[in-house]
């Protein structure tokens, strides 16, 4: 079982008096990867690539930290690829694709609005159709049969667990379906490689891609995972050759990912995502009240760590400086370039809390009573209000 008091340790940036629920985005860099990184800079004066031994033993650090990686996700080398970052990643993607007039691309609702803005401007100049569709609600694989019958459905970005809600999607119903149809997949492993483990041949998506800031890793590193099937329309983009002669110049990223990765495997990726799910559940059930909306998956099973809420009376950037000024508790509020999240709450940010491993049970309950506190103040304020108003 994961001890998050030990895991604290690994972590000297979050001690004192602070509790930490902004984790989402970046995870920060234990201990043992930031010796990787310091036991390579030190051991190695020169990158791949060059004439001399500092070299040559650069090389070698920066092979066998991509074979980790490769067996970590039970791919062949030839199936990964290291970009610069995510939307590097995207576009080698929609590049390596035929996309024609009139043909559809489905997103995912939970999709980042930055993504879908992006696949918008792309398939409109293909003289294409963009089609969001919602897949974290029931019902959702009769919306994408509707969505699939008597169309043209070239392609569909799953974005596998929302940065905002922390739901993560049924995609062992879900890409069957559209492969039955030979609509192309692609996953947004962004918030899930670091909580569950992934297989991408497994699963059967023909492209994935994630990024090392959100995995106990440097930032400035993505990873793309290309099937075998479309390996080759990869490498005629015109952005591919590019790609791969600037790979080795981030031999520090993929060491730092190596590390890691190794890190995680020895928490064990299950137990993270369980206890995350905990800590979560633990501040849902000790805040819950009059005048609180939580926003997450309604089955259990597929909940993470990350959730949102909203307070009525409160805006949510107002209800984060309360919780860190008069709590010290480290949350996020905004819409986290969310469309669905600003669907739900019709246009309102959130306060956004992400726990993780070195969070325990009693600081989640910690965060829950002041949220809790926060709340009972504000709805008897209201109160006293209408009363007032009456009399």
């Amino acid at each position: 079982m994961l001890d998050p008091q030990k895991v604290r340790e690994d972590f000297p940036s979050i001690a004192g008096e602070y509790i930490f629920m902004n984790n989402a985005d970046s995870t920060g860099i234990p201990i043992p990867v930031l010796e990787k990184i310091i036991a390579y800079y030190n051991e190695v004066k020169s990158r791949p690539g060059l004439e001399n031994t500092s070299s040559h033993r650069a090389l070698e650090i920066y092979e066998e930290a991509r074979g980790r990686i490769f067996k970590h996700f039970g791919v062949g080398e030839e199936s990964i690829i290291f970009t610069s970052s995510i939307l590097q990643s995207l576009l080698l993607i929609l590049q390596s694709m035929d996309f024609k007039k009139n043909e559809v691309f489905l997103v995912s609702s939970n999709a980042q609005g930055g993504f879908l803005n992006l696949l918008k401007e792309y398939v409109e100049t293909m003289r294409g159709r963009l089609e969001v569709l919602d897949l974290e609600e029931e019902g959702f694989e009769e919306r994408l049969k509707g969505a699939l019958a008597g169309k043209s459905v070239k392609a569909a970005l799953l974005t596998h667990v929302s940065g905002a809600t922390g739901t993560m999607l049924q995609i062992d119903k879900i890409i069957p379906v559209l492969k039955e149809k030979g609509v192309l997949t692609i996953l947004d492993a962004t918030y899930s490689a670091q909580r569950i483990r992934l297989n991408p041949p497994m699963i059967g998506v023909d492209y994935a891609f994630f990024k090392s800031g959100n995995m106990f890793s440097i930032e400035g590193l993505s990873i793309l995972y290309v099937s075998e099937e479309r390996r080759s329309r990869v490498e005629k983009t015109q952005a591919f050759f590019a790609v791969k002669q600037a790979e080795k110049e981030n031999c520090i990223g993929v060491v730092a990912l190596a590390a890691a990765l190794e890190y995680l495997n020895r928490l064990g990726l299950e137990e993270i995502l369980s206890h995350e799910k905990s800590l979560a559940e633990e501040i849902v059930n000790t805040a819950a009240g009059e005048g609180i909306t939580f926003y997450q998956a309604a089955l259990k099973e597929l909940r993470t760590g990350i959730l949102s809420l909203i307070l009525e009376q409160v805006p949510s950037s107002l209800l984060q400086t309360i919780l860190e000024d008069q709590f010290h508790i480290l949350a996020e509020s905004g819409s986290f370039d969310s469309p669905l999240i600003l669907s739900k709450t019709g246009g309102r940010e959130v306060l956004r809390l992400s726990p993780t491993v070195f969070n325990t049970v009693e600081e989640a309950r910690i965060v829950g009573e002041r949220i809790a506190e926060v709340r009972e103040a504000y709805v008897g304020k209201t109160v006293e209000k209408q009363a007032s108003k009456e009399a």
